[in-house]
């Protein structure tokens, strides 16, 4: 066996990059992306607070598309607290808990880093 034979090995999926169809199926299930996901709108606040965006809005206009841009290209924030705000924002919609667990385990593998679960 060589080198050439090594990259053919299929790659484990980083496990960030796995929940990346489900939050948007989730985001999809409750009407908050509808169509392609374009490229992530600018904001110039932490979740879009200071740009009068909705935080459903945030997800699926600017949240979304850099999870797309992360999953391309590997660059994963070093800290995410997206599952919080989720928490505050979304407390008493109804059909959110799907989403709100995705989010909160997306949260986990990003802080405590993917290798530390890894074993």
């Amino acid at each position: 066996m060589g080198w050439q034979d090594v990259l053919r090995w299929p790659r484990a999926e980083d496990p960030r990059a796995a929940l990346v169809a489900p939050i948007e199926q989730a985001l999809r299930a409750l009407g908050w992306v509808v169509g392609e996901v374009g490229p992530p709108r600018a904001v110039t606040s932490a979740f879009g607070s200071d740009d009068g965006m909705p935080f459903e809005q945030w997800l699926g206009q600017v949240f979304l598309p850099r999870l797309h841009e992360a999953r391309a290209d590997g660059q994963w924030p070093p800290r995410s607290d997206v599952a919080a705000a989720a928490y505050r924002n979304l407390d008493g919609q109804p059909g959110v808990e799907p989403l709100l667990r995705l989010l909160a385990q997306l949260d986990e593998l990003i802080n405590k880093g993917i290798h530390a679960l890894r074993g």
